[in-house]
């Protein structure tokens, strides 16, 4: 199993991942560090534990603010549609 070396808050750590997700994990944990870093240069180190948690839930919350807009704008297109198949089915 293939090991990858990430820095997350100016630390070092390795991870372990599935072959050919190298580069994945990577990306991910640069995003990670991204918003570990804003948050400690906002709010200052509080500990690598509760960094990580607020930029987990940071990070959740924005995923699911997309995902909520991605399932509205399904259920609209599903709308439209649904009119033009009754359109369509009355003539």
């Amino acid at each position: 199993m293939p090991e990858v070396d990430i820095i997350i808050n100016n630390r070092e750590h390795k991870i372990a991942c599935s072959e050919g997700e190298e580069n994945r994990v990577k990306e991910l944990a640069n995003l990670l560090n991204e918003e570990v870093s804003n948050i400690a240069n906002t709010i200052g180190q509080i500990g690598d534990v509760k960094l990580m948690v607020l930029a987990a839930i940071t990070i959740l919350d924005k995923n699911q603010d997309i995902l909520d807009e991605a399932v509205k704008n399904i259920d609209d297109s599903t709308k439209k549609l649904e009119k033009i198949f009754n359109i369509i089915d009355k003539q």
